[in-house]
């Protein structure tokens, strides 16, 4: 019933139009191209969204093709020109110029510079294993495809406690329950942005669980597929305020193999254990990569998984 949950807020109402300018911004994203989307003339829309997203659309679009293409510079070997394609510029110089303003550096000059701030983390932590946590090796496995229900989270990770995760998860299990799809209470989460890069208000979370079959999206709970693939995979106990090491280190773990590289899809965390209260440094969690094998690259010993 309509009564169930209190009238959407005016960025709940704009999260269908977000998932699908993030996951096509190679596609036209013109003011009036996002306008008609939305359903609205394109002065109506430029003022709803400014004063939902925080920023106007123009701004919202580059800010995301720049923190992507950021990303793609200090993780894969894609030439400047395939990045600024891939991210939807036109051209190499309106890439770059853009890219400058935004990080004050050229885009082979920002690479450069992430290649060298990697290789001189991974050997200054080489035997790290987490402080105030705990942290495993790094493994490589395949995680299996599935079908996952999710709702997203727009804030400050720093922001995103256990009690609101939960409120979400819940909701998410009592949805897929309703509908016979429940396959696991198996709490995930995905999280592209890197809180260093990306502006607090505008740091996305996706929460989710595995479902068995697929059901139908609504503005508020979206239903994909996850891809499944090999991933670099490092276990993490502790409070969640250290998970970022786990993050690191698995990063710098993948970086020093000779077997595989980084795929382009956001982290997935998946939470074994959660302490709402008590002992939350007992936390215990998966940060998960996707990853490719590297060109030539022998078989290894990887393992797969028959539920995430």
């Amino acid at each position: 019933m309509s009564g169930d949950r209190p009238p959407k807020t005016a960025i709940e109402r704009m999260i269908p139009l977000l998932l699908g300018v993030e996951s096509n911004l190679d596609q036209d994203a013109s003011l009036e191209s996002l306008a008609r989307d939305f359903g609205q003339s394109t002065f109506a829309f430029h003022r709803s969204f400014s004063a939902a997203v925080g920023e106007t659309p123009r701004k919202h679009v580059e800010r995301l093709r720049l923190e992507r293409a950021a990303l793609k510079l200090a993780i894969t070997d894609d030439s400047v020109l395939e990045i600024a394609m891939a991210v939807g510029f036109n051209t190499h110089e309106t890439f770059s110029r853009a890219f400058l303003r935004r990080f004050g550096r050229a885009p082979r000059a920002y690479r450069q510079a992430a290649k060298v701030a990697q290789k001189e983390r991974l050997e200054r932590n080489r035997t790290f294993r987490g402080e105030d946590c705990v942290l495993s090796d790094v493994r490589f496995e395949a995680l299996p495809r599935t079908y996952l229900i999710s709702i997203r989270r727009l804030g400050a990770y720093a922001d995103l406690d256990a009690e609101t995760r939960e409120a979400l998860w819940r909701e998410l299990i009592d949805r897929a329950g309703r509908n016979g799809v429940l396959k696991s209470p198996v709490r995930m989460g995905f999280f592209p942005d890197d809180p260093g890069m990306t502006p607090p208000a505008m740091q996305r979370a996706d929460l989710c669980i595995p479902v068995e079959r697929p059901i139908e999206s609504t503005d508020r709970v979206r239903c994909f597929r996850f891809a499944g693939g090999m991933h670099g995979v490092i276990e993490h106990v502790g409070a969640y305020s250290t998970a970022g090491q786990a993050y690191r280190n698995l990063a710098d773990g993948i970086r020093a193999s000779d077997r595989y590289i980084f795929r382009d899809a956001p982290p997935l965390q998946i939470f074994r254990q959660v302490h709402l209260g008590g002992d939350r440094s007992a936390n215990h969690s998966e940060i998960c990569f996707a990853v490719k094998r590297r060109s030539g690259a022998r078989e290894g010993q990887e393992t797969s998984r028959t539920a995430p």
